[in-house]
């Protein structure tokens, strides 16, 4: 019987460390254990002017948290944002993705034209299908208001010919659809085929994720008959570039600074006026702009100062209409299109609103209700059941 010579497996030797190595590697862990003890000596940071966010702060131990997960979930988000050289460490990813060619980085492509765009987000699909039944059944319980919904896609569904070759991105318009096709409490405006339309515009800025005023006002216009509005041209608004040295949310995530971006405001033409309660902090102003921050970095706060729970806007409009707005940040330069079409506008962000709506509703003889989002953030929310006290 023939046997098979087995092959000798060759023992392959272990590297030695050679003596004349060992002072760089000396150097280098010394180096690195440095780098790490001054970073844990260091006062923790409570904000990243980079990243324009609130940064986790030492995670608090408790059995219950330890019991749930928590105390890890937070001890990972703190060690990430309290890393040393965190803002360095995000500058250097950059550059080392764009060296090797990458497109993408964080979630966030890196597009022709100095275009960053963040990539489509997916659905929480628990929280989206709550959503949906509590907007239904509120709309069955509110059947003579005036309800209207529309959701925002984003930059990388209307600038799609910005985006790198070949990136891999999710559907907003089957989303989009798919949603349309659920919704029956609300009468659905969907404005994407009035933004594709102008999509060479600057509807949405390079480095943030939000519309521009051009594209909200682009969306108004195609939104305003389901609203029941005559809307005015937009050529016969008066625009105010009010910064061109906006660097937003992307430009924080990515530490690129390679544009930066202008921010206007639209004014219409018209008599009406107004005045603006911010209702948590009981401060009434006669603008809609917060003019101060734009010596901030996020110049887009210039809108309203950022979310609030409520703010409530009285004008002189004489329509007998009140529109309840349920809404994101999307909504907040979208405002200067609404308020001379109405008496009042109370915009509610669900995220940080505790009151009760249907007392919100009886008590301000509410007549119309508008849901307007970002996609992304409607895909998901946690928060509007909740608001919308509808289960």
């Amino acid at each position: 019987m023939e046997t098979k010579n087995r092959p000798v497996r060759k023992r392959t030797a272990k590297p030695k460390l050679r003596l004349h190595e060992l002072p760089a590697m000396v150097v280098l862990l010394g180096g690195v254990a440095l780098f790490v003890v001054l970073g844990l000596l260091a006062p923790d940071r409570e904000f990243s002017q980079g990243e324009n966010r609130k940064l986790a702060q030492r995670a608090e131990f408790s059995l219950s948290a330890l019991a749930e997960g928590k105390f890890f979930d937070d001890l990972g988000s703190y060690l990430a944002d309290q890393f040393p050289g965190r803002d360095m460490w995000i500058g250097l990813n950059l550059k080392m993705n764009r060296f090797f060619g990458q497109k993408e980085t964080g979630g966030v492509y890196l597009c022709r034209d100095g275009y960053l765009i963040q990539a489509p987000g997916e659905p929480d699909e628990a929280n989206l299908d709550r959503n949906i039944r509590a907007i239904n059944r509120f709309g069955a319980r509110h059947g003579g208001l005036r309800i209207t919904m529309s959701i925002i896609p984003n930059a990388a569904t209307i600038h799609a010919d910005r985006l790198p070759a070949n990136a891999p991105v999710r559907d907003q318009r089957a989303d989009l659809a798919d949603l349309q096709s659920r919704i029956t409490g609300a009468v659905f405006a969907d404005v994407t085929g009035e933004l594709e339309k102008y999509s060479g515009e600057y509807l949405f800025y390079k480095t943030d994720h939000h519309w521009t005023s051009l594209g909200a006002g682009r969306a108004f216009t195609a939104m305003a008959p389901t609203l029941g509005i005559s809307a005015p041209p937009l050529d016969s608004y008066t625009v105010y570039p009010v910064s061109d040295s906006f660097e937003g949310t992307l430009s924080s995530r990515t530490g690129s600074h390679a544009a930066s971006d202008r921010v206007d405001i639209y004014v219409p033409k018209t008599e009406v006026s107004y005045s603006v309660n911010y209702v948590d902090s009981q401060k009434r102003v006669a603008s809609l702009y917060n003019r101060a921050a734009l010596e901030q970095k996020d110049h887009y706060t210039v809108f309203f100062g950022g979310n609030h729970g409520r703010v409530d806007i009285t004008t002189t409009a004489e329509t007998g209409r009140c529109l309840l707005l349920l809404k994101d940040s999307y909504a907040n330069c979208f405002v200067q299109f609404l308020y001379p079409h109405y008496d009042r506008i109370l915009m509610v962000d669900p995220r940080y609103y505790y009151g009760d709506l249907e007392n919100l509703l009886s008590s301000q003889s509410v007549t119309d209700v508008l849901y307007l989002y970002n996609l992304d953030t409607f895909l998901s929310d946690s928060s509007l059941a909740d608001v919308l006290g509808v289960e």
